[in-house]
């Protein structure tokens, strides 16, 4: 009896493991601190998230004069990447740093220069973590870069040795749009990449759509293993964003003036797709109804007003099925007239119709962190998750929300620059969903909310559909 206890112990880890076999992303924060033309920076509160316990840090650190940097904080040892170090000169300088281990809840680091940065002084940091219950370290690094690349540029190959995650640094240049890295990198909110479950062997250099008429890039790459070694990943989820909207200033919009009707153009739409539609305004108008594409509703579980103004307004619509005619735009009609920032998405599932599952509102005292929605997910379904914020004075970042980088002009996950900002997250279950969080250096009052849509169908019942729902038919 004993021995049969102690092999279904034995089977459970192993389950467990088998589950728990991934790595994750966490963040890539923009640190807005550091200023051009100076050599230190400091206290990064607000404009990163805290950290985590057992993950990975890396700051990359690029700098237009070819200077020296050490980094501190967080309880942590830093070691400087030596072959992710590169200089193009005229362009910039790319020095990474990474650190094992710190201290959870650390956004107290310290940057100093060798001498003045220069014109740009540009920091990121990034953080990802482990499979569960393993050790990270580093494996490799590597570098390239060019002065003439333009529309797509060539990111650095790599050899790994384990089952890796992947992060290649870009600067003096930006991806084209929200998908500027090649598959299977995401694009980062600042506009970097990373290759979550690398396998081991050869990693073919990425390539990045850069914006029109920019010219030149340089890379530094960086990979970590754990002691997890060469493992088999989960297998890629059902769901794939196809496409991401938002009329953000780089395309001559600042919102779209609707008074009260707009339209907004997107690419054209597939079929039986999830189109969803978030909204923001400092007027204080919610989305009224919505058509084009298919059948649009308008929940008011996703609808919230204040924070830091009384006229802050966060409202949003769905249509669970695309019609089969394509559409290439989506017309708005807001509860009165109302200057908005829109951000639009379209999502393909391979395992049936799409499906509400459960929406959230609320809204967090001050803080430099605030929380986004929390959502109880339908057991055993495969979900994507909205996460959406309205907080005065922006933000750089969201926790393990990869997907989207807003307007081309560099807002991170913005879809409003300085205002709001949305994401969203796919193939997720109520066993790997985390709640994000957000940083804001404002130190104010915001309004999240956040919306999930299962695809195929889960275990459990879905939760009681939102109230005061509204349905605009095509």
């Amino acid at each position: 009896m004993k021995k049969v206890a102690f092999l279904f112990v034995l089977f459970l880890g192993f389950a467990w493991n088998c589950n728990a076999q991934t790595w994750t992303y966490v963040q890539e924060s923009v640190i807005t601190y550091c200023a051009n033309n100076t050599s230190s920076c400091g206290n990064f509160a607000g404009t990163m998230i805290p950290t985590q316990a057992n993950t990975v840090w890396i700051f990359g650190i690029s700098t237009t004069n070819d200077v020296t940097a050490t980094v501190s904080g967080g309880g942590a040892t830093w070691t400087e990447c030596s072959t992710c170090t590169t200089y193009l000169s005229g362009f910039r300088r790319n020095r990474i740093f990474y650190a094992l281990g710190g201290t959870a809840g650390s956004t107290n680091f310290s940057i100093s220069l060798s001498g003045n940065s220069g014109s740009s002084f540009a920091v990121t940091f990034v953080e990802v973590q482990p499979p569960a219950g393993t050790t990270a370290s580093f494996d490799v690094g590597g570098v390239t870069s060019s002065s003439t690349c333009s529309g797509t540029c060539t990111g650095v190959a790599l050899t790994l040795s384990a089952t890796d995650v992947v992060v290649q640094f870009l600067n003096r240049n930006a991806p084209a749009d929200w998908k500027g890295w090649s598959s299977p990198y995401l694009t980062l909110p600042n506009g970097d990449g990373v290759h979550v479950n690398a396998p081991a062997g050869s990693e073919a250099a990425p390539t990045v759509n850069v914006l029109p008429g920019a010219t030149g890039a340089v890379f530094s790459a960086i990979a970590f293993k754990s002691t997890a070694g060469s493992f088999t990943p989960p297998a890629p989820g059902p769901m794939s964003l196809v496409s991401f909207v938002d009329p953000d200033p780089a395309s001559g919009l600042n919102g779209l003036n609707c008074a009260p009707s707009c339209s907004l153009a997107v690419p054209a739409t597939g079929s039986g797709h999830l189109l969803y539609l978030e909204a923001a305004n400092t007027s204080g108008v919610f989305l009224g109804s919505v058509s084009g594409g298919g059948t649009w509703v308008v929940p008011a579980s996703c609808q919230i007003k204040g924070g830091q103004n009384a006229g802050n307004a966060l409202s949003c619509a769905y249509a669970l099925s695309s019609s089969s005619t394509p559409a290439t735009a989506i017309n708005i009609t807001m509860a009165g007239n109302a200057n908005s920032m829109l951000a639009f998405y379209e999502v393909a599932s391979t395992t049936g119709a799409f499906a509400f599952d459960t929406s959230n509102t609320a809204t967090n005292a001050a803080s430099t962190s605030p929380s986004g929605a929390s959502l109880s997910l339908a057991q055993g379904a495969t979900d994507v998750v909205f996460q959406s914020i309205l907080v005065f004075g922006g933000t750089s970042s969201l926790s393990y929300f990869p997907n989207v980088r807003g307007c081309r002009s560099g807002c991170g996950p913005q879809f409003w620059n300085g205002q709001a900002a949305s994401d969203a997250i796919l193939n997720v279950t109520s066993t790997t969903l985390n709640t994000p969080k957000y940083s804001n250096q404002q130190n104010n009052a915001t309004i999240v909310s956040g919306i999930a849509f299962k695809a195929g169908s889960g275990t459990a019942q879905a939760p009681a559909a939102p109230s005061g729902l509204t349905a605009v038919v095509n």
